[in-house]
């Protein structure tokens, strides 16, 4: 299975692409059709084309350019917090989305050259569950 980094502000974390496609995927349905947000209607367009399969070894959320201001930080923690309470998410999907909301808390002081004693594994292949 291929991996990714996730970088956000210098640091992140290595992830299996399936993993990540699928917390990318939850994102961008959560944002939704409609977003009262131009910026959101743009990364929400963005995970989704991560999330399809087509970048295989090098998805990019693009965090940097997206998240660049407090409120929209708290914007996508909020999302991820709604996808977490989701019934029927993998457990891989859930650390997953525990990285992701450390890495925007800025609690990672991980780099792409780092150990990757954090990353996040599971039986393979990997099926999304119920989501």
């Amino acid at each position: 299975m291929s991996t990714s980094f996730v970088e956000y502000h210098g640091h992140g974390f290595w992830s299996f692409d399936d993993y990540l496609e699928h917390v990318l995927s939850l994102l961008a349905d959560r944002i939704g059709s409609s977003p009262d947000q131009r910026w959101l209607a743009d990364v929400r367009d963005h995970w989704r084309d991560q999330s399809s399969g087509a970048f295989r070894g090098w998805i990019h959320p693009n965090l940097d350019e997206f998240i660049t201001s407090a409120e929209r930080c708290e914007k996508v923690l909020s999302l991820l917090k709604e996808i977490k309470s989701q019934a029927g998410l993998t457990q891989e999907a859930q650390e997953t989305i525990r990285l992701l909301d450390s890495l925007l808390r800025g609690k990672i002081s991980t780099d792409a050259s780092s150990p990757l004693d954090y990353m996040v594994s599971g039986p393979f292949p990997y099926t999304r569950g119920e989501d």
